[in-house]
């Protein structure tokens, strides 16, 4: 997409590469045309928007306001001229969207390959971080849409629709724990070897809110920052997990894994999307959106059939 001005596209390119020299290479303009169009700048707003040191640009603080302006307003200027095209029949569009890792290995996948069989020129940036990252970054328009564990949004962004996303224990077929029907609850998973998310994963602070005590039982056999470790540790043993269905989903229909959802009442997650308050979203968003949703029900729909059938052979 074009940028909305030249100077606010060098200045864009100074604060990501940290240097006139590194930004002028990119934009393929000369050093001095880069560094002259961020004096304009700095002229108009009246402040320095950055710091001369001996190893490089760095934002001052009305830089990193301004940048934030920035790139909002070049998010809202594309937004705007996809929907243009839009208008003119132009089956093409740009889709920005953010989400956790282990949604970025299984899910986005397919949803993009849906959406991409009946508009093959659609095409898409994905960027990967925790719910905390992934709403900052949509405040600050680095990315249009986020997807992520409901959090309590920062001003300017707002949540748009929530999807159910229980917390579940995963193991192995045939595992004691989950080979006869009943209702689980985290409880009755702590007598068996562990396979833990790390600390500063969101889904293990979670889990350790449903159940304090599951901090008194020591260090867990394996703890990981990895999505696909513990679904692949427990696939190979007889320890047991904790993941959403977002993350299992495939290895579950494939009878790699089983799957069951707890019963405590604060297993009750929701995946929330997240966009700035306001925005109007362009027709390739829209189709993404709705690729989106539906992916997402057919798990879930899958899921409570699975759910459904083992609530049934509890209650016979």
């Amino acid at each position: 997409m074009p940028a909305i001005s030249q100077a606010f596209r060098c200045f864009d390119e100074v604060a990501r590469r940290g240097s006139v020299r590194k930004a002028a290479e990119t934009l393929h303009l000369t050093a001095a045309a880069v560094n002259q169009q961020v004096l304009n700048l700095e002229a108009t707003v009246g402040v320095p928007l950055f710091d001369r040191l001996p190893r490089g640009m760095q934002l001052t603080t009305a830089g990193e306001l301004m940048i934030a302006a920035v790139r909002r307003s070049q998010r809202d200027f594309d937004n705007a001229l996809s929907q243009v095209e839009d208008l003119r029949k132009v089956r093409r569009g740009h889709v920005n969207v953010g989400v956790p890792y282990a949604t970025a290995e299984h899910l986005l996948p397919q949803v993009i390959e849906n959406v991409q069989k009946s508009h093959p020129d659609i095409t898409f940036s994905v960027r990967s971080g925790n719910g905390e990252a992934l709403q900052r970054w949509v405040a600050n328009g680095e990315i249009d849409v986020a997807f992520c564990l409901r959090r309590k949004p920062p001003p300017g962004v707002e949540e748009v629709r929530a999807y159910a996303q229980p917390l579940g224990v995963v193991t192995a077929p045939g595992h004691p724990l989950t080979a006869t029907p009943r209702l689980l609850r985290l409880r009755d998973c702590l007598d068996h070897p562990l396979i833990m998310l790390s600390p500063e994963m969101e889904l293990r602070s979670l889990l350790e809110r449903v159940d304090p005590r599951l901090n008194r039982l020591g260090r867990p056999l394996v703890e990981t920052g990895s999505v696909p470790m513990v679904r692949r540790l427990v696939a190979g043993s007889q320890a047991v997990g904790f993941l959403i269905p977002d993350n299992v989903a495939e290895d579950v229909d494939a009878g790699r894994l089983v799957w069951v959802a707890l019963e405590d009442q604060g297993a009750a997650l929701y995946s929330c999307i997240y966009q700035r308050s306001g925005y109007s979203t362009a027709v390739a968003m829209g189709l993404f959106l709705e690729a989106l949703d539906a992916e997402i029900n057919r798990i879930r729909e899958r899921f409570d059939t699975r759910h459904a059938l083992r609530l049934q052979a509890f209650a016979t």
